[in-house]
């Protein structure tokens, strides 16, 4: 197996695993707030919201040449840059557990040290 291959493999491997367990997450949460009945809503800060559309258009531009970089996908790079555009965008913009549990939690992690 060629390295590109296997780079490939192993990173769309690991983005549609953590956007499995997003969604499923996710799936879980509404269904416990529609039988609760207890509905919260906020809005995030402006310094937040450049943190998120930073960090979208990193992952975004590296799941990019990721797809571009591997040789055996050709004829196929769009629709892998399609969907992994598609997970990106729902993990980070429509998925709250993914955005409070993970990802401001690891860029305060970051902060620290």
């Amino acid at each position: 197996m060629k390295t590109d291959t296997f780079v490939f493999a192993v990173t769309e491997g690991i983005l549609a695993l953590i956007f499995i367990i997003v969604l499923v997450k996710d799936l879980w949460i509404r269904h416990k707030s529609k039988n609760s009945g207890v509905i919260a809503e906020m809005t995030r800060g402006e310094q937040s919201m450049n943190a998120l559309y930073v960090n979208f258009g990193i992952a975004t531009v590296v799941f990019t040449i990721i797809v571009q970089a591997c040789d055996t996908l050709k004829g196929n790079q769009v629709l892998f840059i399609v969907l992994n555009y598609g997970m990106l965008t729902y993990m980070f913009f429509f998925s709250a557990w993914f955005r409070n549990s993970i990802f401001f939690k690891l860029t305060e992690r970051i902060k620290k040290d």
